[in-house]
């Protein structure tokens, strides 16, 4: 399938690295020099106020940031950011977070997770836990307790989304997110998952099946992973989970198994949105500056959510 014009222009202008070897020092710093391009020649979104905050952590503190939209606010958000586990902090989302709490009308709130390999499996999880619990137990001061919450990620921070929404089933029964908005999720980390079409394809020249094999072992770091909290996918029980809107892309290895977890959730009747785009990479919510496609893709992906949400009953009696 081909891909966007512009965007194929700019894959083709951007370095192909010399070996299949993971450099993680070279991943953070390639992360680091798209920032520009994430912001843009007009600046950066305005929002009504931005404030960093520290919340305690398992091992130290966990950076947050909580952005808060112009005029009247309609809910919270809490959104993960991606990059195999290994690459992101939350400055380099902030072009993402400005968008979300403009277009949503949202506080949104972002925090940090302790990156592989250096911290492995389950820290990364466990600073998100605690995050989003904190989330969870803010909401008067953020969104309003009275109107929706949603949990929110992109690629692995869609895997740490899912994994959390797992958790916080089980440990808050009707007192968790009202909804999960999951974009280009890796929702199953097993050997198995390298069998499906859309990996053995390995038709996103943004993300290679191979990246995924070294990744994936880099986070879990010897951890079964079969193990719900790494592969959500291959929780038993799927029953119970906040209505789901996915984003998936025709190209991306991710994409059957994101599906896949939309029909399950579906069969155990939770709500779910499926959103595809077919001209687009891994990573698109990234290149809205300079990918009209993916600006419009990015547009749709939150209106999808809007939609979920309206057919949600607002949240009560949470304080």
């Amino acid at each position: 399938m081909a891909l966007d014009p512009v965007l194929q222009q700019m894959l083709n202008q951007m370095p192909i690295p010399a070996s299949e070897g993971l450099d993680i020092a070279a991943y953070r710093a390639a992360a680091e020099a798209l920032r520009p391009m994430m912001v843009g020649p007009d600046g950066t979104i305005p929002v009504g106020s931005i404030e960093d905050r520290t919340q305690p952590g398992p091992r130290g503190d966990i950076a947050m940031r909580i952005y808060r939209p112009e005029g009247a606010v309609e809910g919270t958000l809490h959104h993960f950011y991606g990059g195999g586990w290994s690459v992101g902090n939350i400055d380099i989302i902030d072009p993402i977070a400005r968008r979300m709490a403009r277009d949503l009308s949202m506080v949104v709130v972002t925090s940090h997770y302790r990156l592989a390999p250096e911290n492995p499996f389950p820290a990364g999880l466990d600073d998100c836990l605690v995050a989003a619990r904190w989330t969870l137990d803010h909401l008067k001061d953020l969104g309003g307790g009275d109107l929706p919450v949603v949990l929110s990620g992109e690629s692995a921070g869609a895997n740490l989304a899912a994994a959390v929404a797992l958790l916080l089933r089980d440990e808050r029964p009707g007192g968790s997110f009202d909804a999960q908005l999951l974009v280009n999720p890796a929702v199953d980390l097993r050997d198995t998952a390298f069998q499906r079409a859309s990996v053995l394809a390995d038709a996103d020249p943004s993300l290679r099946t191979h990246s995924l094999r070294q990744l994936y072992p880099l986070y879990s770091a010897g951890h079964d992973r079969a193990d719900p909290r790494l592969s959500p996918l291959a929780a038993d029980d799927l029953s119970g989970l906040p209505p789901a809107v996915i984003a998936v892309l025709t190209v991306d290895p991710l994409r059957d198994e994101a599906v896949e977890y939309a029909d399950r959730l579906r069969a155990t009747g939770v709500p779910v949105e499926l959103i595809e785009f077919g001209d687009l990479t891994h990573g698109f919510t990234g290149h809205t500056i300079v990918v009209p496609a993916a600006d419009r893709a990015f547009t749709r992906t939150l209106a999808g959510l809007q939609e979920v949400l309206a057919r949600t009953s607002a949240r009560t009696g949470r304080s």
